[in-house]
């Protein structure tokens, strides 16, 4: 046929388009994945945070357990004398409770400064996950008219390729360009990554 000198540039340009637009997804899931490894290490920094105050006020954990432990034996003591007053002596009861008969009890615990470096850590992060965000977006906005010229490519070579190419049949060639749809193409599948990343909020600091 006068069409098969065709058959093999369109066979070409359905690889190419085929590969930039996978590669293309696959990049934007990457950076996704990296602004969710910046936002999460603030977690991190936290948690490492949290666990050297935990080191550093361990005696003083045990401390305050004892002193809560004795505090919850001291109310379990108030409890029982309450309720035997309560089924023996309603008259002593009522009194008691009119004047506000309360074990005493812990002194409430004052909560530490937070160290400057730890603040300056997570607004370090807070900025690099900032400065990523746009940076994808400035990506995208390239990317999503490669990703449109790819996606051209791919479906004008696979509906070429499927009318022309009678030879090597056209069951193949649609079964490509149907997944090439759900997978790839739609529902609009970089929208869908920018929406998440839109979503995405930076790490308070």
């Amino acid at each position: 046929m006068t069409n098969d000198r065709f058959l093999t540039p369109a066979k070409l340009i359905t690889i190419a388009g085929f590969v930039v637009l996978l590669s293309t997804t696959y990049y934007l899931r990457t950076e996704v994945l990296t602004l969710n490894k910046i936002r999460l290490s603030s977690d991190e920094a936290r948690a490492e945070y949290q666990l050297e105050q935990f080191k550093e006020n361990f005696p003083r954990e045990e401390k305050r357990y004892k002193v809560a432990t004795g505090n919850y034996e001291l109310q379990m003591e108030h409890y029982e004398e309450m309720l035997n007053l309560y089924l023996t002596n309603t008259e002593e009861y009522m009194r008691r409770v009119e004047r506000g008969y309360r074990p005493p009890q812990m002194p409430s615990r004052p909560t530490p400064p937070e160290p400057p470096q730890y603040k300056q850590k997570l607004a370090e992060i807070n900025v690099e996950f900032r400065a990523r965000k746009h940076h994808y977006f400035e990506v995208t906005s390239v990317l999503n008219w490669v990703a449109m010229v790819a996606a051209l490519s791919l479906v004008a070579g696979l509906l070429y390729l499927t009318l022309f190419d009678t030879a090597n049949g056209r069951i193949g060639y649609i079964i490509v360009l149907s997944l090439s749809f759900i997978f790839l193409i739609g529902p609009s599948f970089h929208s869908i990554i920018s929406a998440i990343v839109g979503f995405l909020k930076a790490p308070p600091f």
